[in-house]
């Protein structure tokens, strides 16, 4: 190589060299503080701009499952509310056949008829107690509905189906109630029949939503989990390999900047020719 006073390319080669190390030293220092192998749009904005969208269904389906976990309660407290509704009735069927008894004296009919009375004020009292967040599912009539997945689809609730209030007609009703269920035991047992099969009819369905609710939160869980995993392999660093490369990189940042002191020097081996 020519010595030259005006070009030192043995500097100039050091110091790209030591360069290209301080640009993968800083790239490997980042993967290390972060985490991530990309970490931003600077390390590579195609996987980046992917993991992005990645990192959007993942919060959408994480939304999902919080408005289905506060649905969730609004069941519960309707089967709450049901369960103890039908356990009231059976109590009131028991009071009714007691009242269908012919040789019953005016004291015992009024005292099954009070007790009768005590057991509907119970039911209404169940029933518009079974409130969460301020909707009921048991006394309402219309429609409801429900977020559940990342894509904002909406699980649609029919009122009518939960409505305990309408399953209740005529058990609840002043007066003339304990009249007709004091008629005949046929009558009783196919009137009142009728009500708990409806009062039934709504447990089930309310069991049924909540089978729905608890599925889909599962559902939206493992697609949680799968769509981290893929966020992962995307974007994550391998944090033992780049401790390694870091390791090895600052000991080649420390060769390279006493090379380039070494390539400095180089001209001034050219003074000592004109001693």
């Amino acid at each position: 190589m020519t010595s030259s006073i005006n070009t030192n390319a043995a500097s100039q080669i050091a110091l790209e060299n030591l360069s290209t190390t301080q640009r993968a030293l800083n790239a490997t220092q980042k993967q290390v503080s972060t985490g991530y192998i990309v970490a931003d749009a600077l390390d590579n904005g195609a996987i980046f701009g992917i993991a992005q969208s990645v990192r959007s269904n993942i919060t959408g389906v994480a939304a999902a499952n919080q408005e289905l976990g506060n649905f969730s309660g609004l069941v519960q407290t309707a089967n709450a509310g049901a369960t103890a509704v039908s356990n009231v009735l059976s109590d009131i069927r028991a009071t009714l056949t007691h009242l269908a008894d012919a040789a019953l004296s005016t004291t015992q009919v009024s005292q099954y008829q009070q007790q009768y009375n005590n057991y509907v004020a119970q039911l209404v009292t169940f029933v518009q107690g079974s409130t969460y967040g301020g909707l009921n599912l048991l006394s309402n009539g219309s429609g409801l509905s429900v977020v559940q997945d990342g894509n904002a689809d909406l699980l649609l609730i029919t009122g009518t189906q939960y409505n305990v209030n309408s399953a209740l007609q005529g058990i609840s009703t002043a007066g003339t109630a304990v009249t007709n269920y004091t008629v005949a035991g046929s009558v009783l047992l196919t009137t009142f029949g009728s009500v708990l099969g409806s009062v039934a009819t709504v447990l089930n369905f309310v069991g049924d939503l909540n089978l729905k609710i608890t599925t889909q939160q599962t559902f939206n869980q493992n697609l949680s989990d799968a769509l981290n995993t893929g966020l992962g392999a995307l974007v994550d660093a391998d944090l033992a390999k780049a401790s390694a490369a870091l390791t090895a990189l600052q000991i080649k940042q420390q060769l390279g900047t006493q090379s380039l002191s070494i390539a400095n020097q180089a001209p001034n081996v050219l003074l000592s020719l004109f001693k």
